[in-house]
């Protein structure tokens, strides 16, 4: 029956034959047809264009068809063309699958059909002359082949090229721009088809020196950098290699002579070059994922005779350079692995023929793996093929054996690891795993953000800038998360990666563990009062970690020698073991608070795991004496200025074998004492573990302590 649809189209005539959608279709973008009024007619549907259809850019009004159907007719009949598309999202380990041969070998595999002949691998070369042999003057190109196809005549490509390319989601250019994608959907070998006649000599795959400009085929200029992979004619660079090619050297209508254009580009430059001028191209995407080395001459020959076919011309040679095929790459390989390593019993039969459709193939007892499958190196990569093309679903559920790990197991630092995230856990923190990147501006604070440690491509510029110098900025940040959330009492602590520059422009790596305190210690309670952190809250938890990692923590001295500018300079100190610096604790500085946006007070530990492991760890040995210990008590009247630590380390050393503890329990400084002194009240713990001291034993031990702090510290008993 008619239907009445409002129009506004320019382009709305009688006679056309269009595509309607009428209410309940659904186009492309979710975009749901209802039945509407406009301006106060009523519309039962819609008259479309190709871009709102999903198959065309064309938008300038609606798709004036050129068909002959009825009235009523569906769509998908009406063009002949009615087809199913899938959308294929190919990881980056899957370079061979990103062709149809790919996946139709794939396909071919698991037992869905068979795969045909290749139209590809029959291809011939010419008898004409091949055209200059091309130069290779990089370790970046190991391969280069080029064939010349002359006479030719350029234009608009066929409905059948253009159907395919535009299925694919390639906009359509010109016959010979049109075959090389071809070729390249196909087979998965990207081509470059340069005008022959605007090359003034033999190509050259080299690297620039930095500073040249190419035009590129992609519509922008691009500033090369120094070791980026080129294709030259020896004066003009012609095209970033693998990449894109350059608009002065491309094939137009006008074009008569091409160059095909056919290599091999290492995976890792293409990839670094096409990071640093942030250019995604198809060709891109199929070499640093990794193409087939054996079909990439035979892919320029396929392409050279689709030209001749469709633009007429004459095949030459082919000119080639360098190496096709790299060695076979041969993996010792025992069938049982799929068991031990995939969890899936199969027999060794089975193995071989699933190894064998995916295209390997047994010298003696080694696998030889197909020269399509890029990065296959191992058992384990051979066992996730045969797994993937038996099915995920054929391995059986089991639970895996217990395996109780003990913190003993693997190296110093792996253990200092284990123990860490215990220890922190046991005294209430709770575990940050933050990203090692960082805002410039956080790294700057705590010393970092040096050139060497900025990403060129970071995934957020704004808040991943930077690799981190210290774990702290990390906690802060989630510090701060957790404040503006509403909660009131934050215990954080991480075990990671920090990052320091080093000489030539590098960097070292460092293991940290790192932990942060603010506000109170606990939630209001009736009976309790609140408190927070101070800094020997965190001097505390600093030695009790050192215990649990093994060290005798009674041998670590704290100064505020080389304090980070972070740390509050009154309130900190450093922490000093077996004659190496292995962190900082104490209240960080208010001025780094504010820089990073963080309100309120902090206290925080940092200590670095990777020095500890060069430190010798306690003996760990545990004795219990069987006689009683003795609590002497002295109070010396010092200078205001005098450390309490270095009284204690000082009385500690007199005799180590009978002085087992030695603690400040007392600070006065007030007026029963002279201006600038102050009364440090220290107990010793005196104890032997063959005989039971005696009065003298005890009275010398403790002459000998006053006399040895009025000597090194100009001590007096008060």
């Amino acid at each position: 029956a008619p239907r009445k649809i409002v129009c506004g189209a320019p382009n709305v005539r009688a006679g056309l034959t269009v595509a309607v959608a009428v209410p309940g279709a659904v186009l492309p973008g979710n975009f749901v047809i209802k039945q509407s009024k406009i301006r106060g007619e009523q519309s039962d549907g819609m008259i479309c264009s190709q871009r709102e259809l999903g198959i065309g850019d064309e938008h300038n009004g609606i798709w004036e068809m050129d068909v002959t159907a009825k009235p009523g007719t569906e769509l998908k009949d009406a063009l002949g063309e009615g087809d199913v598309f899938y959308t294929l999202k190919i990881t980056p380990n899957r370079g061979d699958a990103l062709s149809v041969l790919g996946l139709a070998r794939d396909l071919a595999a698991t037992g869905i059909g068979k795969l045909k002949p290749l139209a590809c691998d029959a291809a011939k070369p010419g008898t004409a002359a091949a055209p200059k042999t091309p130069v290779l003057q990089t370790e970046g190109c190991p391969y280069f082949s080029q064939i010349d196809v002359s006479g030719v005549k350029n234009g608009e490509s066929p409905a059948w090229l253009k159907t395919r390319l535009a299925d694919a989601g390639l906009r359509p250019i010109n016959t010979i721009v049109d075959i090389g994608n071809y070729v390249m959907l196909s087979v998965g070998q990207p081509l470059h088809m340069y005008d022959a006649d605007k090359v003034n000599g033999a190509l050259v795959a080299t690297t620039a020196k930095g500073g040249e400009t190419l035009n590129g085929l992609d519509g922008k200029p691009h500033t090369l950098n120094a070791g980026d992979l080129v294709i030259t004619d020896g004066k003009t660079t012609l095209g970033l290699a693998g990449i894109v090619g350059g608009e002065e050297s491309s094939v137009t209508e006008a074009t008569t002579r091409i160059y095909i254009e056919a290599a091999q580009f290492s995976r890792s430059k293409i990839a670094l070059t096409g990071q640093a001028h942030q250019i995604h191209s198809d060709a891109r995407q199929r070499f640093e994922r990794g193409i087939d080395p054996a079909r990439t001459k035979a892919a320029a020959l396929w392409a050279a005779h689709l030209v001749a076919e469709a633009c007429g011309g004459t095949i030459s040679a082919v000119a080639e350079a360098g190496t096709q095929l790299p060695a076979a790459t041969e993996i010792a390989f025992d069938p049982a692995v799929v068991k031990t390593f995939g969890g899936l019993n199969l027999p060794e039969a089975e193995v071989y023929d699933l190894l064998a459709r995916l295209g390997f193939t047994l010298k003696g007892k080694t696998l030889v793996a197909p020269t399509w499958f890029v990065g296959m190196e191992t058992p384990e990569d051979v066992v996730e093929e045969v797994l993937r093309l038996k099915g995920y679903d054929a391995i059986p559920a089991e639970l895996p054996a217990l395996n109780l790990r003990t913190v003993s197991e693997g190296t110093p630092l792996r253990k200092f690891q284990q123990a860490s995230r215990r220890h922190l856990a046991a005294r209430g923190y709770l575990e940050c795993i933050n990203y090692s990147f960082i805002p410039q501006k956080a790294a700057e604070v705590f010393a970092g953000g040096h050139p060497s440690l900025q990403l060129v491509n970071p995934i957020d510029a704004a808040t991943m800038r930077t690799l981190r110098p210290s774990l702290l900025p990390g906690l802060l940040m989630a510090a701060n998360r957790n404040l503006t959330r509403g909660e009131e009492s934050i215990l954080l602590a991480e075990v990671g990666t920090t990052f320091t520059p080093a000489k030539g422009g590098t960097h070292k790596e460092a293991t940290a563990v790192a932990v942060l305190r603010m506000g109170p210690n606990h939630p209001r309670h009736w009976h309790d009062k609140q408190t927070e952190a101070d800094p020997f809250t965190l001097k505390a938890e600093a030695l009790t970690l050192l215990e649990a990692l093994g060290f005798d923590a009674s041998a670590a001295t704290f100064s505020t020698d080389k304090l980070p500018a972070w740390f509050h300079p009154g309130k900190s100190a450093t922490i000093t073991l077996g004659g190496s610096q292995i962190g900082t604790v104490g209240e960080l500085h208010p001025a780094t608070l504010k820089a990073v946006d963080v309100k309120g007070k902090a206290t925080a530990m940092e200590l670095s795991l990777s020095a500890l492991t060069g430190l010798k760890p306690a003996s760990g040995k545990f004795t219990l004496s069987a006689f009683q210990a003795v609590t002497r008590d002295f109070a010396f009247v010092v200078d205001h200025s005098q450390k309490a630590g270095d009284l204690l380390n000082a009385l500690k050393g007199i005799d180590a074998t009978l002085i087992r503890q030695a603690s400040l329990f007392d600070v006065y400084a007030g007026d029963k004492l002279p201006q600038g002194k102050k009364s440090l009240a220290v107990s010793l713990t005196l104890q032997a573990d063959d005989r039971t001291l005696t009065d003298a034993d005890i009275t010398t031990l403790a002459d000998k302590v006053v006399a040895v702090a009025k000597e090194k510290f100009g001590a007096e008993l008060r």
